[in-house]
């Protein structure tokens, strides 16, 4: 029986010796599929970048008046999509050149914004805020993104600006461009050629919403977190009251486009709007990066916005805004004053030398300065006939906004006079869609 047992314990031990070269071929055989697979997948990828980088795409470009064809790889032609185009279309060519100061042509921001910026190291963006019916533009804001410089200025441009030659309308307003404007052009072309046209600055893109969109994207975001200087009065039963509160949707909607008991009447608005403006940055700054991007998704999702924005500009001015405060962003307003009455409408005169002024100091870092002659913009107050002069510097950064400052508001206090005399009597009961 021992011995039994100890041939028992031989061939076990046998068995066991016998076995191992056979794990470690099994071992050696997973190791080289492991390296086949590995092999294989690095290929694909690498065949794959180079697929997608050579240039096989042929898509048309116009520059300086000439148009030709480049051919472009797959993945510039994905940076270069414009998703959020069709509701306006796209805008054409700037036929415009613009000279540059010395120097200026050598500038590279070294971001590679997808339209070949009109002029680099600067990118500048229309937003248009409509009201129900999608006619009348109540809100116009020119975006001048100083790239080199890491500022942000803003132009604000009221509804009411006197631009007769780029609108059929009797009132000559400018917020009534986008429908009554030239009809051989696209709405949005009209818009953008007659801010551009009217202030010299070359627009590379464009945003526009509604007001109900605006009611949805508060909504979204939770509300904006805001302290009202003063009630604003929409109808009997829509007030708002001044101080400390959260605005939703329908509160914010109401904010940015009521104008019925602003002593300022339009210009009144365009204070709520800076304010909002502020706020909305506070809101952004102290959001979270998964929460944005939900946020932001959403808004493409559902269509909110319409933009000829690329997807890679909107990523690079994403970037960029992350990187701003709100000493960074600072809002001027045209400078003008009130008509009362042309053709029973009031209008806002735009005051051209002070206008000037301002887009030479701030929306100009790159180009020559323009004189008195370069724009066309139509004063129905001559100079010398000026009633008010309170708005012709009107900046703020955004920080100062979300302090209490207001367009005009440091010059009033120099001056000491009231308000009527500071406004130039611009003064308006009710709101209405011009």
């Amino acid at each position: 029986m021992a011995k039994n047992n100890n041939n028992t314990g031989k061939n076990n031990i046998s068995g066991a010796v016998d076995k191992k070269p056979k794990i470690r071929k099994k071992k050696s055989s997973m190791k080289e599929k492991i390296i086949i697979a590995v092999s294989i997948i690095a290929a694909v990828i690498i065949i794959a970048v180079m697929v997608l980088n050579i240039p096989i795409i042929p898509v048309n470009r116009t520059k300086d008046g000439l148009t030709y064809t480049e051919h472009i790889s797959i993945i510039r032609w994905i940076k270069e999509l414009q998703p959020m185009a069709d509701m306006e279309g796209l805008l054409s060519a700037d036929p415009n050149s613009y000279e540059l100061n010395s120097g200026a042509d050598n500038i590279d921001d070294k971001r590679d914004f997808t339209n070949d910026q009109i002029i680099e190291g600067q990118f500048t963006v229309l937003l248009l805020g409509f009201d129900e019916d999608r006619s009348n533009s109540d809100v116009m804001m020119l975006f001048h993104f100083d790239i080199i410089n890491d500022k942000i200025n803003v132009l604000q441009i009221p509804r009411d600006s006197f631009v007769p030659d780029y609108t059929y309308s009797e009132n000559g307003k400018i917020n009534s461009v986008y429908t009554l404007g030239d009809e051989n052009l696209i709405p949005i072309q009209r818009v953008v050629d007659a801010v551009r046209d009217t202030f010299g600055i070359p627009i590379d893109r464009y945003i526009t919403t509604g007001c109900d969109d605006i009611v949805d994207m508060v909504d979204l975001i939770g509300g904006i977190p805001i302290n009202l200087p003063e009630d604003v009065f929409y109808s009997y039963d829509k007030i708002l009251y001044a101080g400390e509160q959260v605005l939703n949707g329908e509160q914010a909607e109401l904010f940015v486009r009521a104008r019925k008991g602003y002593m300022e009447g339009d210009i009144g608005r365009v204070k709520a709007q800076r304010i909002f403006m502020a706020a909305c940055m506070e809101k952004a700054l102290n959001m979270g990066t998964v929460e944005l991007t939900k946020f932001l998704t959403e808004v493409y999702n559902k269509e909110y916005i319409a933009t000829d924005l690329t997807l890679q500009e909107m990523s690079i001015l994403s970037d960029f805004g992350s990187n701003m405060n709100l000493d960074d962003v600072t809002v001027h307003m045209v400078p003008g004053e009130a008509v009362d009455d042309y053709n029973g409408y009031s209008v806002w005169s735009i005051h051209k030398n002070a206008t000037i002024d301002i887009l030479n100091e701030h929306f100009r870092p790159y180009q020559p300065d323009l004189s008195y002659d370069s724009l066309p913009i139509t004063e129905l107050v001559e100079s010398d006939y000026y009633t008010t002069d309170i708005y012709d510097e009107n900046q703020d950064t955004l920080q100062d906004i979300a302090n209490g400052a207001t367009p005009g508001e440091s010059k009033k206090k120099i001056t000491g006079t009231s308000s009527t005399e500071d406004t130039g009597g611009y003064e308006e009961s009710e709101y209405s869609g011009y």
